[in-house]
């Protein structure tokens, strides 16, 4: 019997042990506002007027001067594509920056004919560290460029059917999309200047595209004019500037912090708090009448 109920309280600290761990243990998923590694944006939130967008639901009803940047690695429901075309029609500003994910998703639904072309850009002449770090400096003038000489993309992709009057950064001649996968050119891949962003009006609103989302991370901050060309997107809020985070990549380290999350907001409840009182008095008084069975 003791050792059964050593075992319980052994058991119950090492849940209490982990749980707070993970409650304090910083999160590490890509592209996340709290995130202070080198995949995350925490740098960029705390350098720039920004706030968490936790769902598109939440978006203002008013969105004029509200800028929101989407990094779409998960797939959106009908629900969250109308709030999107709801907030860009009535006058937000869209920042799409995606590679690899559902950005497409988006811009079919949004009506908009450019696509993430999905293939990786590489440039074995004009590039930063290496050849999957291309440098962009064909920029078009616009309040988006607006001091900008060079950008530097980490693993990017293009842009494809972008009419040339949307277009606002180009890749170097030397450039190619690596349809092959082997980093060299070969027969058939496309060879730039190809767009990496762009810019499109869509009823009050616009959209801006971005083919590489990790311009954004903190890492790529201090490289070039990147830190620029995010104070340039910044200034297109006049109100508020979010950064959605429900279409990012989610770990088993952010499904505990959200569990833990619910959990604390439901103890800090007054039913919450009873409910707590109720089981200390019953863990205390459970092994008083256990000896008074055993007597």
């Amino acid at each position: 019997m003791e050792l059964r109920r050593f075992l319980v309280i052994l058991t119950i600290a090492l849940i209490i042990i982990l749980a707070t761990v993970a409650w304090f243990l910083p999160p590490n998923e890509d592209f996340r506002v709290d995130n202070p590694f080198w995949n995350g944006t925490k740098s960029t939130s705390s350098s720039l007027p920004t706030a968490p967008l936790e769902s598109l639901s939440d978006l203002p009803s008013v969105p004029q001067g509200t800028t929101l940047i989407l990094i779409p690695y998960l797939d959106f429901t009908q629900a969250e594509l109308d709030e999107l075309h709801q907030f860009v029609s009535q006058g937000g500003t869209l920042v799409l920056a995606d590679d690899y994910g559902f950005g497409n998703q988006v811009l079919e639904y949004l009506g908009v004919k450019a696509r993430f072309s999905g293939q990786v850009l590489v440039d074995p002449m004009f590039y930063h560290r290496k050849k999957l770090f291309p440098r962009i400096f064909h920029l078009t003038p616009s309040p988006i460029t607006s001091n900008v000489e060079s950008l530097i993309l980490n693993h990017a992709t293009c842009l494809t059917d972008v009419e040339r009057s949307d277009v606002l950064a180009l890749s170097s001649s030397a450039s190619f999309l690596d349809l092959s996968g082997d980093s060299w050119h070969n027969e058939g891949e496309p060879t730039g200047p190809l767009p990496v962003i762009s810019h499109h009006n869509l009823g009050s609103g616009q959209i801006i595209l971005i083919s590489d989302p990790s311009v954004f991370i903190n890492s790529m901050q201090d490289i070039e004019d990147n830190q620029t060309f995010l104070q340039n997107i910044a200034a297109t809020a006049t109100g508020e500037l979010l950064i959605g985070q429900s279409h990012l990549p989610q770990s088993n380290l952010h499904h505990t912090k959200t569990l833990l999350a619910s959990i604390r907001n439901l103890l800090i409840t007054p039913l919450g708090k009873v409910g707590l009182v109720v089981l200390a008095l019953t863990a205390t008084l459970i092994p008083i009448w256990r000896k008074k069975e055993e007597r």
